[in-house]
């Protein structure tokens, strides 16, 4: 609104309106919950740099997030989790894109605690913007180790090799050639560069940035996609707990007699923790809904 029309406005409601007090605000905003963030919380939330590392950082050994098996296949190893963005796809672009490997020879390894490296978290659309760029420099580094693996084996310099489909060959003679698997055998690469290899630049991508089929698309569309609530193991039970009515609420009694007469069903009993067990999820909910407290 124009200077004029915002004066008539302020005149119009009158000082009051313009004082107005935590008690007075809050009764005008309604019930909910409000929500206020400094600018220095803020700064720090959202900026990348030193006050973003609090804990653990990435690892600097490209080993951490890409591994060659012996038959080719490319392992890409991420904290992040596949949460419907499409990371599966598009990570596993970057590193097809800086390998030189088909972009199907790709599998991507995401949240597995044993294998990938340490991640803050999958949140706020930081996959691609945060992790993205240490990704595609250890698979530039993986490239550049490969080529030293192959320039020996091949006996010829580097610089007279190029890399297609997850082959190293001789410009020269394309016949005399070695495959990634070949060279790794599946194991880590125990070679450290001394000095830091450039990136693909962006004017020379063929795979990376281009539009692809997603890569878990057919597992979604056909129902064979596995989720967490899919995982069965042997002698797996589900558990559903007796909750208290409000934080720091003691049990006074309760009657097991009902869901103990259930022969499919263990109960436990640890203080005020009460647990029901069964095979089946519906099982244990039906469980807890005959324990009276």
């Amino acid at each position: 609104m124009s200077e004029r029309r915002y004066t008539d406005f302020r005149e119009e409601l009158g000082p009051s309106a313009w004082t107005l007090g935590r008690r007075e605000f809050l009764k005008l905003s309604g019930g909910g919950i409000i929500v206020m963030v400094t600018a220095s919380a803020a700064e720090g939330w959202f900026q990348e740099g030193p006050r973003q590392a609090v804990g653990r950082e990435l690892p600097a050994d490209f080993n951490a997030f890409v591994r060659i098996a012996e038959d080719g296949r490319v392992s890409c190893l991420t904290g992040k989790a596949e949460l419907g963005q499409g990371i599966s796809t598009s990570l596993a672009q970057i590193v097809a894109e800086e390998l030189e490997v088909p972009l199907a020879a790709v599998d991507v390894v995401a949240g597995d605690t044993d294998l990938c490296p340490y991640d803050m978290g999958t949140f706020g659309s930081r996959s691609i913007k945060y992790f993205g760029p240490p990704l595609r420099q250890a698979a530039a580094e993986a490239r550049a180790v490969l080529l030293e693996l192959a320039a020996e084996r091949l006996g010829k310099p580097a610089a007279e090799l190029g890399v297609k489909d997850g082959e190293i060959y001789e410009i020269a003679r394309p016949d005399n050639k070695a495959a990634f698997g070949s060279l790794t055998q599946g194991k880590r690469i125990e070679r450290v560069l001394s000095f830091k290899p450039p990136v693909k630049p962006y004017s020379s991508y063929k795979i990376s940035g281009r539009p692809a089929d997603r890569k878990d698309a057919a597992l979604k569309v056909t129902g064979k996609a596995e989720y967490a609530g899919d995982i069965r193991l042997p002698g797996m039970l589900y558990a559903r707990l007796l909750r208290p009515p409000s934080h720091g609420a003691s049990l006074k009694s309760v009657d097991l007699a009902e869901v103990e007469k259930i022969k499919e069903v263990k109960v436990l009993r640890d203080g005020d923790l009460i647990a029901v067990l069964h095979e089946s999820f519906d099982g244990a909910q039906e469980a807890l809904a005959k324990v009276k407290a």
